[in-house]
């Protein structure tokens, strides 16, 4: 019914847009429905909301800011900052979504003599804007904070990202890292200026076949999701549609438009030279997650590769986006409390300079 390779025409597009909003609309009935019952995670209010251009395009970025104590009481001066991505899927319009790992962060005593601000960023979603949006999205959040240093501490900068928002985050560290060292025609002195990284079941390459994986065997008693091959070929088709509707590029040259992009390690993180990963990066996958495969494969490429501190784990017995689904007693929660933690310890030696 959806051809990942029909990303040109109007007659695609209209076909995508109108799947991607059937998806939407079921997605956040069933995730309201699932909040009012206590069975997903619940967003958590800002402090302040800002709300910034995008330079690639016509559309705005939202950002949700939320402050530490030691951050609510500060008279003057910068504080640490903390730049965090959502999960969705690319279509899936779900920024606020990390109610409990905002709330951990925010209320942890271990932070609570460091001056810390989380920006929650949201991005372009697809068929309506679809990659680099979103790549640029996040570039352009990164780039506010550069623009503000009197409000934050770009020395103290860790990043963390869920999901869609996990392949953002990677994307713009190596990505940054790349470009700064070109500038300077030098790896000796570089000094990555991403600190730290959290990422949660990202997607690190487009190319290639995604692995197929076993379900698990009670998958409503599992939490988290795998995507439905359906979905999976709706978010495919809808995040690398042509830039133009009207498009009249032939079929081949669409393909290498698309390699070109997928090519890219800002979309596909994995391409990267080892040497551009962020010095401290965590990862956490799941079992039951299909993207759990290439991800690993990383983890050890660069755990070999020793350019990187590397934490995190494969979390047994969860699937897609656990953690926002998980409880006391059931699979999971207790690693959601330790990998929620280890973000904190991270961002806790960023501030203190504790991490080397």
């Amino acid at each position: 019914m959806i051809d990942r390779d029909g990303t040109t025409g109007r007659a695609n597009y209209v076909k995508l847009w109108v799947f991607a909003q059937v998806i939407r609309t079921f997605g956040m009935a069933g995730t309201n429905l699932l909040r009012a019952v206590g069975l997903f995670d619940a967003p958590e209010p800002p402090h302040e909301v800002v709300v910034i251009p995008s330079t690639k395009g016509d559309r705005t970025i939202t950002i949700n800011l939320y402050r530490n104590k030691a951050a609510l009481e500060l008279t003057g001066g910068p504080t640490a900052v903390h730049l965090n991505w959502h999960g969705s899927g690319w279509i899936m319009p779900l920024h606020g979504q990390n109610g409990s790992f905002i709330r951990s962060i925010v209320q942890s005593e271990e932070l609570s003599q460091y001056p810390l601000t989380i920006l929650d960023c949201s991005y372009a979603l697809s068929p309506e804007h679809p990659c680099p949006a979103d790549a640029e999205d996040a570039r352009d959040a990164y780039e506010y904070v550069l623009a503000n240093k009197d409000k934050y501490d770009v020395s103290k900068l860790t990043l963390s990202g869920f999901s869609a928002g996990g392949t953002l985050a990677l994307g713009l560290s190596v990505t940054l890292a790349a470009e700064l060292k070109a500038a300077s025609n030098s790896e000796d002195s570089f000094e990555h200026p991403i600190k730290a990284l959290a990422i949660f079941y990202p997607l690190v390459t487009w190319l290639g076949e995604q692995p197929t994986i076993d379900a698990p065997p009670n998958p409503w008693k599992t939490p988290g999701r795998e995507t439905p091959e359906f979905v999976k070929n709706v978010i495919a088709a809808s995040h690398f549609f042509a830039p133009s509707v009207s498009s009249k590029i032939s079929v081949e040259d669409d393909k290498e438009r698309k390699m070109a992009l997928v090519s890219q390690p800002r979309i596909s993180p994995a391409c990267a030279r080892d040497e551009d990963f962020p010095p401290h990066l965590m990862i956490y996958t799941a079992e039951y997650d299909h993207l759990h495969v290439r991800t690993e494969e990383l983890r050890e490429r660069l755990e070999k590769a020793g350019k990187s501190r590397i934490y995190g784990k494969r979390v047994i017995g969860v699937g897609h986006g656990w953690d926002l689904e998980t409880k006391p007693g059931w699979a999971g929660y207790e690693e959601r409390t330790e990998a929620y933690n280890a973000v904190i310890h991270l961002i806790r030696d960023v501030c203190s300079g504790g991490n080397s």
